[in-house]
């Protein structure tokens, strides 16, 4: 199981760091989708080693992201054809 919940640790960090590439590129809801898959990894990975500050940070951040979804969505302006 160790290099199973190891993956997961490398992964989640390759997502949070892709978030933070689409983000610097203006790509705001590619980002933040990113970063939360991300953290939802790193909150599986955390639970394995028994991280539990991390974990709640993880939770934390996931809800932020979500807050920002919701800010980015409501504030759109309709594209007009």
């Amino acid at each position: 199981m160790g290099m199973w919940i190891e993956t997961i640790g490398w992964i989640s960090t390759a997502l949070v760091l892709i978030g933070f590439v689409l983000n610097s590129t203006q790509r705001l809801v590619p980002a933040i989708t990113a970063w939360i898959i991300g953290d939802i990894g790193w909150i599986i990975y955390d639970i394995f080693i028994n991280n539990y500050s991390h974990m709640f940070l993880s939770f934390i951040i996931i809800a932020i992201n979500i807050y920002g979804i919701y800010n980015v969505s409501k504030h759109r302006i309709p594209q007009k054809d």
